[in-house]
């Protein structure tokens, strides 16, 4: 399915050059003909913080999608995807601005939809 999907977009590979640039190149060209796009990762938040409503707004600017949301006496537990682009900075949120308040947990690396589909 990719061999022909890079033959519609007429790209061949170069020997001699870096596997990983000619990869990046044929993903753009590729998107034009399959509809690709990229796994979301899913996380869990539990915050035990006095500022979690400050942090909720903070986490929900870098979700794609809230899947739960939850307060139980003061405690925030969320569940949400995100793109894998943004992990760091979540990470980085979570070390600086909760000072231990705050845990995350990686659920799933990658967002699996089952079913049937049918492919060329």
């Amino acid at each position: 399915m990719v061999e022909k999907a890079m033959k519609d977009v007429h790209y061949s590979v170069k020997p001699n050059r870096n596997s990983k640039q000619q990869a990046l190149e044929v993903i753009h060209l590729i998107k034009a003909v399959l509809p690709l796009e990229r796994a979301m990762m899913r996380l869990k938040i539990e915050s035990s913080s006095k500022e979690a409503k400050k942090l909720l707004e903070k986490f929900s600017t870098f979700a794609s999608t809230v899947e739960s949301l939850h307060w139980d006496s003061g405690e925030l537990t969320l569940i949400l995807l995100i793109d894998p682009g943004n992990y760091r900075q979540i990470d980085e949120l979570v070390r600086t601005d909760t000072k231990g308040t705050t845990n995350m947990e990686v659920l799933s690396l990658k967002e699996v939809i089952e079913g049937d589909s049918f492919l060329d």
